[in-house]
């Protein structure tokens, strides 16, 4: 005889608990809108419930903690509207999830830490949540409805830091991302920081991926190296870049300059001019050196070096750079 399998632990949203709860308007804080019914709390691991087996586990490689979800509407107005409120680890997780919905049209809005609207959502990325308000409204009461929720809400100090690697000069406002899982359609540049450039009507992507370890930089780099040795053409090296460089070329990859300056991987990825991409990396990496210095003298100072002319604790690499 065939025995029923027991019932599934199915898990009641309405009774979990989440900080991202107290950042919902109830009752009439947000003006028209209306809360319909009790919010929701889906954990991290539970995402496949409501996001689908596309969507969660991209949430997933952010390590989304939970989400929380808020039906709205306007009495009289027929506006609708629902808030979700993804939480995070650390903010720099929260602007990697929230950045990978940079793409179509998008109108970037004043909300901080930084938003977008498209045709029917709204997106803010402040400190470590991500909210995404999809619906429409009567004016702009969608906008104030994320007005409303991102006040409430503790904002990050800045952007991740590792962006000020790169260049600021021609780069594109807003174009600024990070991707868990892969960058120029490598997933062995996963982790990478990303921005657009814009030199002379030139659009240009460029990468800094923080690896581990020096060892960990320096494989990255020469499986994105391999890529292009069986599948373009490598050019001559550049004297002075970084620790360890290259420079190539492929009909669909586009050019590329990469280097590696110690546990840091840079890239830039175009189709056209390739001076432009070897003026981004030489800027690139000044900044690098320039923040590694910083970080050397600081140490010489705490460990009150006496020896003034002793730069043994400085790679040569560096001593050299000018």
């Amino acid at each position: 005889m065939r025995i029923a399998p027991p019932p599934r632990n199915e898990v009641n949203f309405a009774m979990v608990d989440s900080p991202s709860l107290q950042f919902l308007p109830r009752q009439q804080e947000a003006q028209i809108w209306k809360l319909d019914e009790d919010p929701i709390v889906i954990p991290g691991d539970h995402l496949n419930t409501y996001l689908g087996p596309v969507d969660a586990p991209q949430f997933a490689r952010y390590e989304t903690l939970d989400l929380t979800i808020g039906k709205y509407s306007t009495p009289g107005s027929n506006g609708f509207a629902t808030v979700e409120i993804f939480r995070f680890p650390d903010f720099v997780k929260a602007f990697g999830a929230y950045s990978k919905q940079k793409n179509g049209n998008l109108r970037f809005l004043d909300i901080p830490n930084e938003s977008f609207a498209k045709a029917h959502s709204v997106h803010v990325w402040r400190g470590p949540f991500y909210v995404r308000i999809t619906g429409a409204g009567p004016a702009d009461t969608v906008l104030r409805l994320a007005t409303f929720v991102a006040d409430k809400m503790p904002p990050a100090p800045s952007k991740p830091a590792v962006f000020a690697f790169l260049p600021d000069k021609q780069r594109v406002p807003g174009s600024e991302r990070y991707s868990a899982d892969a960058a120029f359609g490598q997933p062995f540049l996963a982790n990478s920081f990303q921005a657009t450039f814009n030199v002379d009507n030139d659009l240009i992507d460029g990468i800094v991926i923080p690896a581990a370890n020096k060892q960990a930089a320096g494989n990255i780099l020469d499986q994105y190296k391999a890529l292009y040795l069986h599948n373009g053409k490598l050019l001559d090296p550049i004297p002075n870049l970084g620790e360890d460089n290259f420079t190539a070329e492929d009909r669909y990859l586009g050019r590329v300059v990469a280097f590696r300056i110690d546990r840091f991987v840079v890239a830039f990825n175009g189709y056209h001019d390739r001076q432009h991409l070897l003026d981004l990396a030489a800027s690139a990496d000044q900044r690098i050196l320039g923040t590694i210095r910083k970080q050397l003298v600081t140490a010489d100072k705490q460990a009150e070096n006496a020896d003034n002319g002793n730069t043994s604790t400085v790679p040569a690499w560096l001593q050299n750079k000018h």
